[in-house]
């Protein structure tokens, strides 16, 4: 027999246990990715996420991104509820008592401090936000919960010159979505290390892209996949291209995948557009899907003929993944009644290499 059994079990889909293992051991130690530099770039700009269970604010400081637990030090109150947006420049303000936070997270400004607190300047400092490391390559914003652990370009290995030229080659991005789905992250994330599934869950989408071929190459714990792209669809990125003025990325004429470990994974299509997904894990047997489409650089702005291009990609992104959601909500039911593990052929072994790098690392 060719295919092999899964180095997971049912078990490691469901139970609370694995899940608060890999929140602990895995998704803590190891860097996240949070956001482009670009909703970053106004003195003030912030994005919030939630990593490993911290709720993590990342905000523009006086020119410098920071990342900080999104709690208060006085009585806990979340500094910022929205996924996004911009503040006034100047000190970082809670919402319930005014409490003002420098670029280093000690409270500098607090209403009614002689009189109620009587904080000097020692014990301020003391009631600094946590801070949490962050670093960049290019425009990809990373944060990581662990206070110690290797470099990001440590972390990213042999893929840091991608990640540079796919920095510089793309634009902001036209789309970002988050997606709430009812499967545990692995199951996602098995689902874009194969091309297997694609005739029988996107025969009209992706389908439509791709032409079924499919090669991989791991290194280390991430990995790369490189399928071809079908005559038709490579005619209309080649139209699209001159059509809008993109400069395509050189050496991505087909489709290329890379997963960066644990949950990090960018598709590249035609060299022309990217999509950046991130697979959050929220609860066992939960994730929150977050995905960025973005275009090559030179892409003329505004006009009809971009309006119609971008709104093309992401009606037909939305239909590809609510085919994908459909399905790993299914796995995910199934997998609730299996007394074994999963059985993966010759064509699935990208997903064996995930899960080797899983129990290798949690």
């Amino acid at each position: 027999m060719i295919a092999r059994q899964s180095a997971l079990s049912p078990a490691d889909y469901l139970a609370p246990d694995i899940f608060a293992r890999e929140r602990d051991g895995l998704f803590a130690r190891h860097w996240q990715f949070v956001g482009f530099q670009d909703a970053l770039a106004q003195e003030g700009a912030f994005i919030t996420r939630q990593i490993a269970g911290q709720p993590v604010l990342i905000r523009n400081m006086d020119g410098e991104l920071r990342a900080f637990r999104n709690i208060c030090s006085h009585r806990f109150a979340r500094l910022k509820s929205a996924e996004s947006g911009e503040d006034t420049p100047g000190p970082l303000r809670c919402p319930y008592h005014g409490w003002a936070y420098d670029r280093d997270g000690v409270p500098r400004g607090i209403p009614g401090n002689k009189e109620c607190f009587g904080l000097d300047r020692g014990e301020k400092e003391a009631l600094a936000l946590h801070r949490y490391p962050l670093a960049q390559i290019g425009r990809f914003v990373f944060v990581r919960i662990a206070a110690d652990g290797p470099t990001l370009e440590a972390a990213v290995g042999p893929h840091l010159t991608l990640l540079h030229q796919l920095s510089d080659a793309f634009e902001a991005p036209f789309a970002e979505v988050a997606q709430p789905w009812q499967a545990d992250w692995k199951i996602g994330i098995e689902n874009v290390l194969e091309v297997y599934h694609v005739d029988a869950v996107h025969p009209d989408s992706f389908r439509t892209v791709v032409d079924g071929s499919w090669r991989v190459v791991p290194e280390g714990v991430h990995s790369l996949g490189y399928a071809g792209i079908r005559p038709e669809a490579t005619r209309w990125w080649e139209g699209v291209g001159k059509r809008l003025g993109l400069q395509a990325a050189e050496g991505f004429s087909d489709y290329v995948h890379l997963l960066l470990f644990p949950n990090l994974a960018i598709g590249v299509t035609a060299g022309r557009m990217i999509s950046v997904q991130t697979f959050e894990p929220t609860a066992p047997g939960r994730f929150t899907l977050r995905y960025r489409l973005c275009l090559a650089r030179g892409a003329k702005p505004g006009g009809a003929a971009r309006q119609a291009v971008e709104t093309h990609l992401k009606a037909l992104n939305e239909t590809l993944l609510s085919e994908d959601r459909t399905i790993c909500e299914e796995v995910q039911v199934g997998t609730a009644a299996a007394d074994r593990p999963a059985l993966l052929g010759a064509n699935e072994d990208r997903i064996a290499h995930f899960h080797a790098s899983l129990r290798s690392e949690r």
